[in-house]
């Protein structure tokens, strides 16, 4: 490579970190301005101009969130509700997509176009249905009336995105443990779901991700405070005259630990599965 050449490629290299930190700090500033707002005084949290970093920075909020909140029984309340619909949902994919991508029946184009029909509605606009199927079914203030409503609505994604990799998976290796005796659930265990691992991987997460965030349906479905998630529990923190900014914030950042985490375990299988039967060889 010439002088010129390499300095053109070098110039290109800048470029390119330039517009990637660029971007990155703009998606991270929203999370660096409530995390820093945490460590604030409340009369500099809206002072104007805003500032980026605390003046007299104090940790005193997060102590005093332990106390004076129900931060605890919110988060355990959130993993009660997400692994919940994980698992409701895995049990519901997983046996439609498996179906799906072994058979050829008739309806199975329509059946899969129905299926992420649902994806395209808010769930806002069929609460009240919502609403009144839970109420008849008994499920009001349980933990099965958000459970429910947060499977049907991640189970598209998840049918459509496990469909694609088991379609991926060579049909041969099936055929071979059936000649040796294995049954069809044996095959599914044992052989299939194994190899789909990044795409299950990728469906946890994502189904996780979603239930954890969920207002709508605890704000409808649940009144007992004993069974509100952190989404719900920081919207009882807003007050009718006053509203503590400073601890709101701080139960949102303590909220978002236990997912942060959960990504910087499984961001290798999070990526894979995402990707996935993105490039046709």
């Amino acid at each position: 490579m010439t002088m010129a050449g390499h300095d053109r490629s070098s110039l290109r290299k800048v470029r390119l970190y330039g517009v990637l930190i660029g971007l990155l700090g703009l998606m991270m500033l929203p999370f660096y301005a409530m995390f820093s707002s945490t460590l604030k005084p409340e009369s500099e949290i809206f002072a104007a101009p805003a500032t980026l970093v605390p003046s007299d920075p104090s940790i005193q909020a997060y102590l005093q969130v332990w106390t004076q909140t129900d931060v605890l029984l919110w988060v355990g309340n959130s993993f009660i509700i997400s692994v919940g619909t994980v698992v409701l949902t895995l049990l519901l994919a997983i046996p439609a997509a498996y179906s799906c991508a072994r058979n050829d029946f008739v309806g199975k184009r329509t059946f899969l176009l129905a299926v992420l029909v649902v994806q395209m509605f808010a769930p806002v606009v069929l609460i009240v249905g919502l609403f009144d199927v839970i109420t008849q079914l008994g499920l009001f203030n349980t933990y099965l009336a958000v459970i429910v409503p947060a499977a049907a609505f991640t189970l598209p994604f998840n049918v459509w995105m496990l469909y694609g990799y088991f379609k991926t998976i060579p049909v041969a290796l099936e055929e071979s443990a059936r000649i040796d005796g294995a049954s069809q659930l044996q095959i599914l265990t044992k052989i299939v779901l194994p190899l789909t691992k990044p795409a299950l991987v990728a469906s946890v997460t994502y189904t996780f991700l979603y239930a954890w965030n969920r207002l709508l349906f605890v704000l409808t479905f649940l009144t007992d405070s004993a069974k509100y998630n952190i989404p719900r529990g920081v919207f009882s923190m807003v007050g009718a005259l006053q509203t503590d900014w400073r601890m709101m914030l701080t139960v949102s950042v303590i909220g978002i630990i236990p997912l942060l985490i959960l990504f910087a375990f499984l961001e290798e299988y999070i990526v894979a599965g995402m990707t996935a039967g993105a490039v046709k060889e």
